[in-house]
């Protein structure tokens, strides 16, 4: 599976948490905190430790065609620093043992103690030991984070839309983000896989209120933004270029202390040669702050088709890339669609007053299109009061209506004891294979975590 987006909602759930924002990656490969460590005193203040161990058996298909499933046992450790606001660090390596092979004469060359080669057998698979760098403040004037891409947007989302750069299970990059502010610009550049020559992007927002006048009753009210963004497609296999470009300008209509909305505006391009198709959209967002439950709305109305479409970088893309809907399909880069009008609604709702009470992040997106296909992405996480237990699901459906294609997981974590948790997951997995075809399989796995947290 697949979620900021998941890493946002992880960091919502901890936002008034002492412990470490940490993103391991389970057998699932999900977005997942453990439960709130009592493994160790922790204080309001100061450097943050946190270690960590996960261990389980899992249950994992082969990832070829007509394969069965493997077992494997799954180890995950983990070791991290938390410097306030301004830095954290935490490495990690998730690793799969194979116990059981169903396909032995397939699978020589594996590493050490039947560690899953498939999971070390390229360059940016070593991004996945570092679980989270966090320098600066990516809401200030500077901030760099390089972690799993769990659901990542750019902006507005008019390009890089949710994204997921973990739904390969034999693919496990790091992206980065970094982002400054000078002025009355703000500039947040993108790299999918920081190892490797993969989706690239930036986006230049302008405040016009704040170039134009000294009012602070202008500022942040015009607002341009200009975005583009490039697949070089040479890693986690090799599939077709991309380069998508957009132009927006939104305008906020209502500007109060606990609501704002706007009027939006844009349009967007693909680039690649032979294929100049175009697309615009309008639309408004509502972002709302009440008793301590925070609401986001986007409606937008869109014109698009051909080789493009808004959010081309989107929760299904890492699958989309070698089969646009389906499982052996066309890519998504030499896909066609009719040109036609779409409606897209995103809701996210995140309820919660600090870790002595029950938090709730939900958020969805659909877009439906009037040539009768539509594309959906849910995803739920909870956490009890202190965190003793906390639970995180997503359903991805791409190409509903046409050839639909479905990636779903869930997770839980329960403490049992003061430094002890038990977890279970499942999920689907979908494989890239050799010709471009894709594989679905099943995932299951459970065990148990010790976790020590110190200030």
């Amino acid at each position: 599976m697949t979620g900021a987006p998941f890493v946002a909602l992880i960091a919502l759930l901890h936002s008034q948490s002492s412990t470490i924002e940490e993103v391991p990656n389970d057998p699932q490969q999900e977005s997942y905190s453990a439960p709130e460590s009592s493994g160790g005193s922790e204080d309001s203040g100061g450097i943050g430790f946190r270690a960590l161990l996960e261990v389980g058996p899992l249950s994992f298909p082969s990832g070829t065609r007509g394969g069965k499933q493997d077992l494997f046992g799954y180890a995950y450790p983990s070791l991290g620093v938390d410097g306030g606001e301004d830095f954290a660090f935490m490495l990690g390596a998730p690793l799969r043992f194979r116990l059981l092979d169903s396909e032995p004469k397939q699978k020589d060359g594996d590493y050490g103690a039947w560690l899953r080669r498939e999971d070390w057998d390229e360059r940016s698979d070593y991004g996945q030991v570092v679980r989270l760098l966090r320098i600066g403040d990516e809401s200030g004037r500077f901030g760099l984070r390089v972690q799993p891409f769990l659901e990542e947007s750019l902006g507005r989302g008019y390009l890089v839309n949710r994204y997921d750069n973990q739904l390969n299970p034999n693919y496990h990059p790091a992206g980065g983000t970094l982002s400054f502010t000078a002025g009355p610009a703000r500039v947040q550049l993108l790299a999918s896989d920081v190892l490797a020559a993969r989706v690239f992007s930036g986006e230049l927002l302008l405040d016009i209120g704040r170039i134009a006048s000294d009012s602070e009753g202008n500022f942040d009210r015009y607002l341009v933004r200009a975005s583009a963004a490039h697949d070089f497609g040479e890693a986690g296999g090799v599939t077709p270029e991309a380069t998508v470009a957009s132009v927006g300008g939104e305008f906020a209509m209502y500007k109060g202390e606990r609501l704002r909305s706007w009027a939006l505006v844009a349009g967007g391009a693909r680039l690649n040669e032979g294929a100049q198709d175009v697309g615009a959209l309008i639309g408004v967002a509502f972002e709302g702050n009440f008793k301590g439950t925070q609401i986001s709305v986007t409606a937008q109305g869109r014109r698009q088709g051909g080789g493009f479409r808004f959010g081309y970088f989107g929760a299904g893309y890492e699958l989309s890339r070698f089969s646009a809907v389906g499982l052996s399909e066309e890519p998504q880069s030499d896909q066609r669609v009719p040109k036609d009008f779409s409606g897209y609604l995103e809701v996210s709702v995140a309820r919660g007053d600090g870790p002595d009470s029950p938090e709730v992040v939900a958020s969805g997106a659909v877009e439906y299109s009037a040539f009768g296909r539509a594309d959906g992405d849910l995803s739920l996480s909870f956490s009890t009061p202190g965190g003793e237990s906390r639970g995180i699901a997503r359903v991805i459906v791409v190409g509903l209506g046409d050839k639909p294609r479905y990636s779903v997981a869930a997770e839980f974590r329960q403490r049992v004891l003061p430094a002890m948790y038990v977890w279970g997951a499942g999920s689907t997995q979908t494989f890239p294979q050799p010709d471009g075809t894709l594989v679905q399989g099943v995932s299951v796995g459970a065990g148990v975590g010790v976790d020590f947290a110190r200030r």
